[in-house]
């Protein structure tokens, strides 16, 4: 297909046929990323006849082609974080504002930073070329948006390396929490990260047995701890580190700095107005569980956490706390 032909659609999943990656689109027109997820967002687009009949399919290579014919917004700052940490609060933040184009935790990026999983052959090249080329179809404003963010998915600060071979220069932030309030989360609802055979071994340094005799509380720890690991290896001059603790404030205060940009008293206003809901859950308020949670921690999730995550924690919020002023928009 002729990418010209693709101006109002998305690209909205990454498959498989014959041992190679396609993409399916989906029509967009001027529809903005608001809802929490990307998932959410595709799901209300798909309830449109015509976004549902007509869905052209290409190659990855088509989205390459893309952007050489129209590349979008440069990215403004990518968020990575540990999980059950905020990170969905700051994007609705972001999305509060219409300038802002914000892709959170879309699921073919996940695919094209994984396809070297289903094909060996694929190189770190190509993934960075179709990774280039996916985001910058998201890039593209539709109703004059300025500035673009990604919040990838929790498990890829392990994939830091090529997104920064990708993205050379990009602003990028790793929010996490306190380690026994994150353990409680997903002991009440696991995420899929934390669910055994999601993720290869090889990425946890650990054998496959060693893997198969922990307890689903002991792996769910020594998965979170190699996100924080992943981010803290690959830190360099353009990451900071938030922790759940300095929201929402931190967004219009250090993080805007960091971004490079300057909000007005107007959209501080416009993105408080998201605060008051659940940021998973719009149609809810927002109750605040700290509290709770630390009451629900068992003495052997309070272990878990002491024996994975506490080291790594502990070293986020040192390099937190001594991290330079931010930099001037």
């Amino acid at each position: 297909m002729n990418p010209r032909l693709l101006a109002d659609y998305m690209p909205i999943r990454v498959h498989w046929e014959q041992g190679y990656p396609l993409v399916d689109w989906c029509h967009f027109g001027e529809a903005r990323f608001v809802e929490s997820f990307f998932d959410q967002t595709i799901e209300k687009r798909l309830r449109h006849p015509f976004a549902l009949l007509f869905r052209p399919q290409t190659s990855l290579d088509d989205l390459v082609e893309l952007q050489a014919i129209d590349p979008g917004v440069p990215p403004t700052g990518f968020i990575f974080h540990m999980s059950r940490c905020g990170s969905t609060l700051l994007s609705q933040m972001l999305a509060a504002l219409p300038r802002n184009i914000v892709i959170s935790e879309a699921s073919p990026i996940d695919g094209v930073l994984h396809a070297n999983w289903r094909n060996p052959n694929i190189t770190d090249e190509q993934r960075i070329c179709w990774l280039r080329g996916l985001l910058s179809a998201y890039a593209r404003p539709r109703q004059g948006e300025q500035h673009f963010f990604v919040k990838f998915d929790s498990w890829h600060t392990l994939e830091l390396s090529l997104i920064q071979r990708a993205f050379p220069g990009v602003p990028w932030i790793f929010l996490y929490r306190e380690p026994v309030q994150v353990l409680v989360s997903h002991q009440r609802q696991r995420g899929p990260q934390v669910v055994q055979g999601m993720l290869p071994p090889q990425w946890l340094g650990l054998d496959p047995a060693t893997l198969a005799d922990m307890t689903l509380d002991e792996y769910t720890a020594c998965v979170l701890a190699k996100i924080c690991q992943g981010a803290l290896h690959y830190r360099n001059a353009d990451a900071r580190w938030v922790n759940y603790q300095q929201l929402p404030a931190v967004l219009w205060e250090e993080l805007a700095a960091h971004f490079r940009l300057a909000y007005s008293a107007a959209e501080i206003a416009a993105i408080q107005q998201v605060l008051p809901f659940n940021a998973k859950n719009p149609g809810l308020y927002f109750v605040g569980d700290t509290k709770d949670k630390e009451h629900q921690a068992t003495p052997e999730l309070r272990q878990l956490a002491e024996q994975w995550l506490q080291p790594v924690y502990t070293a986020l919020e040192e390099q937190r706390h001594t991290e330079g002023p931010p930099i001037s928009p």
